[in-house]
């Protein structure tokens, strides 16, 4: 039986928070013996782009040696100051379709922090955000395992 891998794909915008936001998700994956692949984009606006690309690759690579993970997490953290509202919501969305659309497990932690909100504090703020994501994305990946591999063979 494989090692369970998860790509987690995070924005870059706020490295600091975003970045023990990863270690808390990698804390709670490696506890679970899942294995953990690092995809990091520049900002949230990247993501939806380099999601699709990872959906393309990994599942319709002819590299062999190239394999497709099991899940994949998103992490993500807008500014009022950066961004407008209704563009975060825009790109969660379509993040949130190319996940389904490819059928794949999937979970995100993906918010935005309006204007005089101290966002120093967003590292620790989401940290169960984070937690249920993880368990929400291993759940999904444990769900798919036994719809494709399930208990009892029918008899022949």
């Amino acid at each position: 039986m494989h090692q369970p891998n998860i790509v987690i794909l995070e924005s870059r915008r706020f490295p600091d928070i975003t970045e023990q936001w990863y270690n808390v998700a990698v804390g709670a994956l490696t506890q679970q013996g899942i294995s953990i692949s690092r995809v990091t984009v520049p900002s949230s606006a990247d993501l939806p782009i380099a999601l699709s690309m990872l959906l393309d690759t990994a599942h319709h690579s002819e590299n062999s040696t190239l394999l497709a993970p099991d899940g994949y997490l998103v992490l993500g953290l807008n500014y009022k100051g950066d961004m407008p509202e209704q563009t975060h919501h825009n790109i969660w969305k379509l993040v949130h379709k190319l996940a389904t659309k490819a059928g794949i497990p999937f979970s995100s932690v993906f918010e935005f922090e309006k204007e005089g909100t101290e966002i120093s504090n967003a590292a620790t703020r989401y940290v169960s955000k984070i937690q249920l994501a993880v368990q929400s994305v291993v759940n999904l990946m444990m769900l798919r395992h036994q719809l494709i591999h399930p208990p009892f063979a029918a008899a022949a």
